[in-house]
């Protein structure tokens, strides 16, 4: 039996169909999931991946979009660190993260290639830190004050030993040394008058330079012997005073643009697509 030409414009419809959905790409499949946000390289992130996140980060109810976009954006970039940390062959579509769904795992994955790729490579020289610190002086020029040397001791009666040991014309920084539970061990340091705690104003206004104090009661169970250094109109601190905070400060910076440029390849190298739409927050692009 001759089958009717209404039947063979169904088939044709159906085979027509079936080419259609068979001609939609990896891509398009994503982008049409409504669970799925973004395809970074290898892998896609998901709606419960972003939730984790927030979890993870203590703001899992935040409905400031300034915070989630800071999140998405620490998200999407742990990704992209796990493309260039990942092994094996790159599978045919994205996948789903996987073990890295959960942050922790995530973090731990990722560190150890943040240390690799730009922690390990942080190197900060003597010669920068000095040259930051005289383009930087203003910020380490203090007013008129003193410049002291202290020994911090629970009790009286170490003090009045600490006290014997100085007068019997042992150094200040000796006995700082032996005495002394302050870190600072009797080194110098400056204090501006205005910054002098109430209990050292007086002693420290009767006191001579390079005469120590006699002991003064900070506190029920605490002593404290001070020498005046030197008093001064105005104050520069040293380099070797600041240069740990220097390094510090100089550490970071190399770091942060370290890191950017390891984002930045990255970005070259994996492609990053975000579903906009479909994110459930209005993104806010970070500021410099």
């Amino acid at each position: 039996m001759r089958r009717s030409s209404c039947g063979r414009g169904m088939e044709a419809l159906a085979f027509l169909l079936l080419l259609a959905a068979c001609a939609i790409s990896p891509m398009q499949r994503l982008e049409r999931n409504p669970d799925i946000l973004a395809v970074v390289g290898r892998y896609f992130i998901t709606r419960s991946d972003l939730a984790a996140a927030l979890t993870y980060n203590q703001v899992p109810d935040t409905q400031d979009p300034l915070i989630q976009s800071r999140i998405w954006d620490s998200l999407v970039n742990s990704v992209l660190i796990l493309n260039d940390a990942a092994t094996g062959p790159v599978p045919p579509a994205p996948v789903g993260l996987g073990p890295y769904s959960d942050p922790k795992v995530r973090d731990d994955q990722t560190g150890a290639a943040l240390e690799e790729n730009v922690y390990s490579k942080i190197n900060v020289l003597p010669g920068e830190v000095e040259r930051y610190y005289q383009q930087h002086l203003a910020d380490y020029r203090r007013g008129e004050g003193l410049l002291l040397r202290t020994i911090l001791v629970p009790g009286l009666k170490q003090a009045r030993d600490a006290e014997r040991l100085l007068s019997a014309g042992h150094s200040f920084g000796d006995v700082a040394r032996l005495y002394s539970v302050s870190p600072d061990r009797g080194s110098p340091q400056y204090f501006q008058s205005s910054e002098l705690p109430d209990y050292l104003r007086d002693p420290l206004a009767r006191a001579r330079p390079g005469v120590p104090t006699e002991p003064i009661r900070v506190s029920d169970e605490f002593y404290q012997i001070v020498l005046v250094q030197k008093r001064c109109t105005s104050y520069v601190l040293p380099l070797e005073e600041v240069a740990p905070q220097i390094r510090l400060t100089l550490s970071d910076a190399k770091g942060d643009r370290l890191l950017k440029e390891y984002l930045s390849s990255l970005r070259q190298r994996f492609q990053v697509v975000v579903f906009w739409s479909k994110l459930p927050f209005r993104y806010q692009k970070e500021t410099p």
